[in-house]
């Protein structure tokens, strides 16, 4: 089994290819994800990480607060260090474990996903590397729109880690993510063909040594005999010839009968000016036009790699709008729910042991699957796109049910449980009505998190994909329908 290490510094667009390689079929060792898994709520880990760091790092929920400590430790150096002194020994042991796992069990390819590639040392892991590349303008850009950062933070992580031509130096192949996703994964398709038939790789033809040419002889002169001597004869003198007096050019004695008015001549120079000046000026304008699509099509790019347009487009859109039509849920509603879940990553499960698309846990699974008669039901089948969409979306059914057609209720009761949204809804995050959740409200942060992230995907896959409008409402105060 040859082990590829997969890289990238942050916002280069890892993610997506990471996710292509999952839907097709080849094992990912995830660095990030096994990073979650190690502080899941309860563990050792997060245990050693309230010790250094202390309380405040850790929600009311038993969750880390990833945001909090992130800001902590990209601003200072000291904190980072102890941070990896926690995490290091753990999250290299599991990495180990799972290539070891998927070696066994006769895996051609395993890629090896760490964002610290080369910076940890994960690189002697591998037989060859992958660099996902951007330029740092692009890279700035589809930072700060993904996580909302300012310039200057999304600056300061940026340049926090090693950059992205640095990795690029180290890497054996380099993925230019700067053009469209298709031309991104087309660039993933070549390399994967060159390593699953190395047959096909082509070695560039020997450079042939270029043979000194022999200096030129210079043959020997040819004598070439003189010209015969003519007797001494003296030149004849030239012959005089007068042309007929008929035959010559008379001078003309017609005068010019127009002159050129001086107020033309003037109004052509002012108009060759402005003719001059308007080529000038449609030469800029297109210049700038051109750089202003440029810039549309980079931002654009970065929005599609975000929110994961060509995987829904290319693999999930059918199954999605077709349970959403059964059980009678907006499409874009369900979209939102599982990039706010699993970044359209079917294989990914959490520490609390929820898996798949829509991030299901077992009693609930097992709940839905009873509901809707499915014979033989285990949890392994949530894997599987179609049963974990099917399931997720008669779960929104349900809550919708239970709580109403109220966006922040229904998705906090999807994230925090029933029993909490409950507990909340008899206290002071309810609205007037004492039946819906104000956003703001919301005493976890992880939830109330969430649900502005559901909030926002929502908006943006119902104008991407479908053609009716959202009503225009505040969805914080609870007014927007959740189908």
């Amino acid at each position: 089994m040859r082990v590829i290490g997969l890289t990238g510094s942050i916002a280069c667009g890892k993610s997506t290819i990471s996710t292509y390689l999952v839907s097709c079929g080849f094992p990912v060792v995830d660095g990030d994800q096994l990073s979650r898994d190690l502080t899941a709520p309860g563990s050792p880990v997060l245990e050693e990480i309230r010790k250094n760091f202390g309380d405040r790092y850790i929600n009311e929920n038993g969750n880390l607060n990833r945001r909090a400590l992130g800001q902590l430790v990209f601003r200072d150096e000291h904190a980072r260090s102890r941070l990896d002194a926690v995490m290091a020994p753990h999250l290299k042991r599991l990495t180990t474990e799972l290539i070891e796992h998927y070696r066994s069990e006769g895996a051609a390819l395993c890629f090896l996903d760490m964002p610290l590639l080369f910076e940890k040392g994960y690189d002697a892991l591998c037989d060859v590397v992958w660099t996902v590349w951007l330029p740092e303008d692009l890279q700035l850009s589809r930072l700060m729109a993904r996580d909302s950062f300012s310039e200057e933070d999304a600056l300061r992580r940026i340049r926090s880690v090693m950059s992205s031509d640095e990795k690029a130096r180290r890497a054996d192949h380099v993925i230019d993510n700067s053009g469209s996703v298709r031309s991104t994964l087309d660039a993933v398709d070549r390399l994967l063909e060159a390593e699953l038939n190395p047959a096909i790789a082509v070695e560039p033809p020997p450079v042939q040594p270029v043979q000194a040419q022999e200096p030129l002889r210079r043959s020997a002169p040819v004598p070439v005999p003189a010209p015969p001597q003519q007797p001494d004869v003296p030149p004849a003198a030239p012959e005089v010839m007068e042309r007929p007096a008929a035959a010559r050019r008379q001078p003309s004695s017609r005068k010019a009968e127009w002159k050129t008015p001086l107020w033309m001549k003037i109004s052509l120079i002012a108009v060759s000016m402005l003719l001059a000046c308007s080529i000038v000026a449609y030469w800029m304008m297109s210049g700038y036009l051109a750089g202003q699509e440029k810039k549309h099509a980079d931002e654009q790019a970065a929005v599609n790699a975000y929110y994961h347009f060509a995987d829904y487009e290319t693999t999930y859109r059918p199954i999605v709008e077709k349970y959403a039509a059964e059980f009678n849920l907006n499409p874009a509603f369900v979209c939102a729910v599982i990039r706010a879940e699993s970044s359209f990553r079917p294989g990914v499960s959490s520490g609390a042991s929820a898996r798949g698309l829509m991030q299901l846990r077992e009693g609930t699974a097992s709940d839905r699957a009873r509901d809707l008669g499915i014979q033989d039901f285990t949890f392994d089948m949530v894997y599987d796109p179609e049963v974990n969409i099917r399931l997720g979306c008669c779960h929104l059914r349900y809550l919708i049910r239970r709580f109403g057609d109220y966006l922040p209720t229904v998705i906090s009761a999807y994230n925090a449980g029933e029993g909490t949204v409950k507990s909340w809804l008899a206290g002071s995050a309810a609205g007037s009505d004492g039946r819906t959740i104000v956003a703001d409200r919301i005493p976890y942060d992880d939830t109330r998190d969430y649900v502005r992230k559901v909030t926002e995907y929502y908006g943006v896959y119902q104008k991407e994909f479908y053609s009716v409008a959202l009503p225009d409402t505040d969805a914080a105060s609870g007014d927007r329908p959740a189908m």
